[in-house]
C-alpha cells in the first residue's frame, strides 16, 4: 500500500483527518484482499476510517483538489472512491467508472438519465447542487416534470431511503410508481420469495420483528426535502427522483 503518511497528508490538504487499522471483529466477514471505508467520530470530531485486510490491494490518490475538499482515491484492484465534503459532513462514494480527475468522478456518479440533460451545461453549473436540469441533495437528485398525481395517492412527510444509508431524507410529499415489497429483518433485506422462505424453514425467524419498505419504485417529491446533514431544499412542482450511480449492494428503498 501506498505509504499510509502520504495518504493522510492527502487528506490534510482537503482539511480531512483519516485513520488507517487492520481489520477488527465488525470486518471479520469480509475477504483478506478487501478495504472497508466509512466516516466516523470521535472525540476529535468526524474522520474517514479505513479498515485494510490483510491481503488488500495498495492505495493510491488519483487527484486532490482542496479548494473543492474533495479527493480521488484508487485501490489497486481497479476501484474507484471519492472522497469529500458535501454541506455539512464527509462523504465516501464508490465510483462506477474509470475515472482519474474529481471532475469525471463526480460526472460518473450522476444518474444516466440526469447526466443526459446536463452534460449540456458548462462544467461549473453541473458541479452546482441547483442548476436549469437538477436539484441535487447528497445522492438525490430531483428533476422537474410536467405531471399531476392524485392527491389521494400522496404520501406526506414520506421517508426516502437508499438502504445501506443511517439517514433518511424525508419529503413533504410524495408519490410512488411500481416497484416491489421488501422485508427487513435484522437489518437485513430479503424479497419476497426469499424471506417466505426463509420463514418457512426458520421459527425463530419466523418470530422476528419485520419491517416493510418498496424497493426500487419511480418515485416523484413535491416541497420541501429535509435531511440531518443537507440544507433542505424547495422544490415547487413535482420532481422525479434518481439516486447517484455509486455501485450497491442492497436496494433503494423507499419507506411506507
Amino acid at each position: 500500500m501506498q505509504h499510509e503518511e502520504i495518504i493522510r497528508r492527502h487528506f490534510e490538504a482537503i482539511g480531512a483527518r483519516v485513520e488507517f487499522r487492520p481489520y477488527g471483529r465488525r470486518e471479520s466477514w469480509l475477504a483478506p484482499d478487501s478495504v472497508l471505508f466509512d466516516v466516523l467520530s470521535d472525540r476529535r470530531g468526524r474522520y474517514f476510517d479505513i479498515a485494510v485486510g490483510p491481503e488488500a490491494p495498495e492505495l493510491v490518490v488519483l487527484q486532490v483538489r482542496p479548494k473543492e475538499h474533495h479527493l480521488l482515491l484508487y485501490s489497486r484492484d481497479g476501484s474507484r472512491f471519492l472522497c469529500g465534503h458535501d454541506e455539512r459532513d464527509w462523504f465516501i462514494a464508490a465510483v462506477p467508472k474509470r475515472v482519474s480527475t474529481v471532475r469525471d468522478a463526480k460526472q460518473a456518479l450522476m444518474p444516466p438519465e440526469v447526466w443526459e440533460e446536463a452534460r449540456r451545461l458548462s462544467p461549473s453549473a453541473t458541479d452546482n447542487r441547483r442548476n436549469p436540469v437538477f436539484v441535487r441533495q447528497g445522492e438525490w437528485f430531483f428533476v422537474p416534470v410536467d405531471r399531476e398525481f392524485p392527491e389521494a395517492l400522496v404520501h406526506r412527510n414520506e421517508v426516502l431511503l437508499r438502504w445501506g444509508s443511517r439517514k433518511p431524507h424525508v419529503c413533504e410529499e410524495l408519490y410512488r410508481e411500481g416497484g416491489q415489497l421488501i422485508y427487513i429483518v435484522g437489518g437485513r433485506a430479503y424479497a419476497k420469495d426469499e424471506y417466505m422462505v426463509k420463514r418457512k424453514r426458520n421459527p425463530k425467524f419466523a418470530r422476528a420483528r419485520v419491517e416493510y419498505r418498496v424497493g426500487d419504485p419511480v418515485v416523484y417529491v413535491r416541497g420541501s426535502i429535509r435531511h440531518p446533514d443537507h440544507a433542505t431544499v424547495r422544490l415547487d412542482g413535482w420532481h422525479r427522483v434518481y439516486v447517484n450511480g455509486e455501485p450497491r449492494t442492497g436496494s433503494v428503498a423507499f419507506l411506507d
